[in-house]
């Protein structure tokens, strides 16, 4: 049993199909079957039943953890190898939100790629629960979100701290304030008053994404209840939906790079901060402390704070 018969067993743990399997991994189904075959023979236990459909047994679920621990293992060792022989060979993977990845990686991915051409990039996207899961179970190196990481035993980098805008329809200001609409857009710019925009729609991400608790602890705070139109996953959409005079959403100054038109946004939205320090929130860079991190992933997270310092 070698490294090879380890991942392809766990592919077929992954799949519960050897079709799907064998497709993933560019082989054939014959030969994937012969080597599980031979691994149960080598190891004298079953590892999957195959009737009604396929599954793992309980020595192939104890096969799963271990082999993933073993894997994970031959992966940070030749990293640290890579590194001490400054071969800079092998894999960077990072997990981020679809909204922070599209904002930052434009800035951070060439140069990253130049300097460290032999290195794969490998991208996992979720939010910030998901990224956790992904971290804890070692199939990303580092992740890119906001404060609290839940997860413990992860050491954390500041890259930049961020308040929290509301992205409100220009429609919107015009139609409160009528004559009065440029002097309260030069006055909101320090600060906007959530209040006057009760009677508007509002367009937000769901619940459970961090900036959503953030976003409802402080309406609470404020007794203010938004006359909620849209809940989408995306970001982005909400952005969209504000551009398109829709609803009025808020997110992370740094989304606002999201935007397409972001260098023109003043031309269809207004952009007020909210300036109650509760709203505040850290962009961090996290990753296991029990783990190695290459060289080239200090890299990635020096670069991530440069981009967002210029």
């Amino acid at each position: 049993m070698n490294f090879l018969h380890l991942k392809y067993f766990l592919m077929v743990a992954e799949e519960l199909n050897i079709t799907r399997a064998a497709e993933r991994l560019y082989i054939s189904q014959q030969s994937l079957s012969n080597h599980i075959s031979n691994m149960e023979r080598e190891l004298n236990v079953k590892l999957f039943t195959r009737s009604p459909k396929l599954s793992l047994t309980y020595a192939g679920d104890q096969l799963v953890q271990t082999a993933t621990q073993i894997l994970d293992l031959h992966t940070q060792f030749l990293t640290k190898v890579g590194d001490i022989n400054r071969h800079y060979l092998g894999v960077l993977r990072v997990g981020i939100s679809h909204t922070c990845g599209l904002a930052l990686l434009p800035d951070i991915l060439p140069r990253f790629r130049e300097e460290f051409p032999m290195v794969e990039f490998s991208l996992s996207e979720g939010n910030s629960n998901q990224l956790e899961d992904e971290l804890s179970h070692g199939r990303v190196d580092l992740i890119i979100c906001f404060q609290p990481i839940m997860l413990e035993g992860v050491e954390t980098l500041p890259l930049t701290e961020q308040k929290l805008v509301m992205v409100v329809p220009k429609g919107f200001t015009d139609q409160l304030f009528g004559d009065r609409a440029e002097e309260v857009r030069a006055q909101f710019l320090q600060g906007a008053d959530i209040a006057v925009f009760q009677q508007m729609p509002f367009v937000l991400i769901k619940r459970g994404n961090r900036t959503r608790n953030i976003v409802d602890q402080y309406f609470s705070r404020y007794y203010f209840k938004p006359k909620l139109i849209l809940e989408t996953e995306n970001t982005v959409t909400t952005l969209a939906m504000a551009q398109a005079g829709i609803g009025i959403t808020i997110c992370p100054e740094l989304f606002l790079r999201a935007i397409p038109t972001a260098a023109a946004a003043s031309k269809g939205v207004d952009l007020f901060p909210l300036t109650d320090p509760s709203t505040f929130s850290k962009l961090v860079a996290g990753y296991r402390g029990d783990r190695y991190l290459s060289h080239f992933g200090e890299r990635f997270i020096a670069m991530a704070q440069e981009a967002l310092t210029t």
